[in-house]
């Protein structure tokens, strides 16, 4: 099974934000050392070609899963407040992260709900945007590299995921922080 938390957090989110919205002026993106995350839009092709400027609140690459959570939270919100319908839950079926208050809606619905929200949705870092950082394939390959250098048996599927070599491969206790720290290494020029 393709594991990488950080990017399969961001595909669930642009489920939500799947309709195109108004842009915004640009402002600064966060990176490894800034403080807080920050609404960002770009625009062209450093964001994805032709569908336009993407807009919204970019985490940073050493931000927790529990800041990254809060900034889905509160896209969601947003969302809801402006009019995006809540669905049945299935008891089956898991929610961003498994932990947001919200199951919405996916059909992108009202489209002014996504307009007016969309400086809130939640993006990458820029680091590991395919779409920003021109990069992202090699490093990526060097993420797993220092994964596989840390003892996990992993090999890339494609760029923003990875999978183990076999399916009987035990997950050790510290893989979550190991996929971290390499992420830090690779991507925020961090050596350990």
């Amino acid at each position: 099974m393709p594991r990488y938390r950080i990017l399969r957090l961001v595909a669930a989110v642009a489920l939500l934000g799947a309709c195109g919205s108004a842009p915004q002026p640009a402002s600064k993106i966060a990176t490894l050392t800034s403080g807080a995350p920050t609404t960002a839009a770009s625009g062209g092709a450093a964001s994805g070609g032709p569908a336009g400027p993407e807009q919204g609140t970019r985490w940073r690459l050493d931000s927790t899963d529990e800041e990254q959570i809060q900034l889905v939270e509160q896209y969601q919100e947003c969302l809801f407040q402006h009019g995006v319908k809540e669905k049945p839950r299935d008891r089956n079926a898991m929610t961003v992260a498994g932990k947001t208050k919200h199951n919405l809606d996916e059909s992108g619905e009202p489209k002014a709900a996504y307009a007016a929200c969309a400086p809130k949705k939640p993006l990458p870092p820029v680091e590991l945007d395919p779409n920003a950082n021109p990069n992202f394939a090699a490093q990526w390959a060097d993420n797993v590299r220092c994964l596989r250098a840390h003892g996990l048996n992993v090999h890339a599927t494609e760029p923003g995921s990875w999978t183990y070599d076999t399916a009987d491969t035990k997950v050790p206790d510290n893989e979550p922080q190991l996929e971290h720290d390499c992420l830090l290494e690779v991507f925020g020029g961090k050596k350990k």
